[in-house]
């Protein structure tokens, strides 16, 4: 008797989106790595974030001003200072961004990890002093770290939030009163916190990256973005069905065994 032919799965499961963030930012990698070290120049002075753009317009004969530096709030995530920064924010992308992708759709999904992105960068510019204004600051960090936020008030109800056939839309949203009262949240972002901070403090010493290179690491704008897709995915997905199909805040596993 014959087997019936098994479906064949994708080798990536993650939303389209999701596929397409991570093409844009690989080809402005491609594009910075083998355009030449002219074009990558003027790749992070036109879309890099340089806290000179909002604190001391005209220092270093920056084109564009302030004005420039808005755009740069979002551009600076499409750069990034080499692979293995690429890599590691390739990775959270597909793990945290899939997720968020499929509870809130494509255009909210985008939507919430640009203003992670732009309130990563906020936070880092405004803790630059006047030695860093010229520093350019590049990568998707901080809206990959808002993803994690966002994930962590609904993942975490279920040990398989990684696998594929998973219902992740189906998971109730974690009010923000709730969050300190759940222990896995608690012990991811403590976690995340930590790890977080020993990079941020330990790049410069050249223990934040393999090669043991010196590395700024833009830590402020990690927590900014993680803050922002913590607190801001509540307001942007649909509120959910209670129990009696009315909007609430109620699951399936909290009224199941009441009469």
């Amino acid at each position: 008797m014959s087997q019936p032919a098994k479906e064949k799965q994708p080798i990536l499961r993650a939303p389209v989106v999701v596929l397409g963030l991570l093409a844009v930012l690989l080809g402005f990698h491609l594009l910075s790595v083998f355009g030449g070290n002219a074009l990558r120049i003027e790749l992070i002075v036109a879309l890099g974030l340089f806290p000179a753009r909002f604190f001391a317009e005209g220092l270093g004969g920056l084109p564009g001003g302030w004005v420039q530096g808005v755009v740069n709030l979002f551009s600076h995530s499409m750069l990034h200072g080499g692979w293995t920064h690429l890599i590691l924010n390739a990775v959270w992308l597909l793990a945290f961004g899939a997720p968020v992708a499929k509870r809130l759709g494509p255009r909210k999904f985008l939507f919430l990890y640009m203003l992670c992105v732009m309130f990563g960068g906020f936070g880092q510019i405004f803790i630059a002093d006047v030695s860093g204004y010229l520093v350019p600051i590049i990568g998707a960090s901080g809206g990959v770290a808002g993803l994690m936020g966002a994930a962590s008030r609904f993942a975490f109800s279920d040990a398989r939030w990684l696998d594929p056939n998973a219902q992740e839309p189906r998971r109730r949203l974690l009010r923000l009163s709730e969050v300190p009262k759940r222990r896995p949240v608690v012990m991811f972002i403590a976690i995340w916190l930590i790890i977080n901070l020993s990079f941020g403090l330990l790049g410069p010493y050249g223990m934040a990256d393999p090669s043991g290179a010196s590395v700024n690491v833009a830590w402020v704008a990690h927590l900014g973005g993680f803050l922002a897709g913590l607190l801001l995915i509540g307001l942007l997905e649909k509120p959910p069905l209670s129990a009696s199909g009315g909007p609430g805040h109620v699951d399936y596993g909290e009224w199941k065994n009441r009469k």
